[in-house]
């Protein structure tokens, strides 16, 4: 992940946080032959995505309209939205 600002980098984790549109899933994916599992950040709508966040995604699959894997910003933001959602 790469944002081009610190404020960028606020703006994407205030969405990650508060948004309703996405989905944190770990997927163990080690367990099927893979080389390891895979933390997930799943997108089920644009508006209003962070242009950061947008630029730094891959193409979803069905619902999911954008993805990102990255276990770092996994691991940071998820205890914040879970705490957030609690």
């Amino acid at each position: 992940m790469e944002f081009l600002s610190e404020a960028e980098k606020q703006e994407a984790f205030d969405y990650l946080i508060t948004s309703t549109d996405i989905e944190f899933r770990h997927e163990p994916n080690h367990e099927s032959g893979a080389w390891a599992s895979e933390k997930r950040m799943l997108f089920y709508s644009v508006d209003g995505v962070p242009a950061g966040l947008v630029r730094n995604w891959t193409a979803g699959v069905g619902r999911v309209v954008g993805r990102i894997n990255c276990g770092e910003l996994y691991d940071e933001v998820f205890p914040l939205r879970e705490a957030h959602h609690s």
